[in-house]
């Protein structure tokens, strides 16, 4: 049986900008990569209703397709508007590292959790993983 995670995708692009938000832990890949061998895939900030670029998840993807480090970020609101942080990142295996911040979210578990997830793949609904795990 599968796990999918989905960040769905539209063709339109969005306005990428900010850093990282306060707070937010980075995926380990990054703590220990030079940041000039980091592709960035680019930080995005959706509104209710909007969805992430399709060239960002195509970013993610060729990066873990070539074995290189990348990194995107997107904060997404929950139906109440609380923002939800999530930050992928490739490995030279070709997995994700994939952190989610919840701490925001005044209905959710508020905690920050961390998978490695195989099988990185652009579906209908958006960037899809194979298999997650701690």
């Amino acid at each position: 049986m599968k796990t999918y995670v989905v960040v769905p995708l539209l063709l339109v692009a969005l306005v990428a900008g900010g850093c990282t938000e306060p707070g937010t832990a980075p995926p380990d890949v990054l703590k220990m990569a030079p940041s000039a061998t980091v592709a960035d895939c680019g930080t995005f900030t959706l509104d209710q209703g909007e969805q992430l670029a399709q060239d960002a998840g195509l970013c993610l993807l060729g990066a873990a397709r070539k074995g290189q480090i990348a990194r995107l970020q997107v904060s997404s609101p929950t139906v109440e508007g609380d923002p939800i942080i999530t930050v992928f990142a490739t490995r030279p295996d070709g997995s994700v590292e994939v952190v989610e911040d919840t701490r925001q979210d005044a209905y959710g578990p508020q905690e920050i959790t961390h998978e490695i997830c195989t099988g990185p793949a652009l579906g209908p609904d958006g960037l899809q993983f194979g298999q997650c795990g701690p």
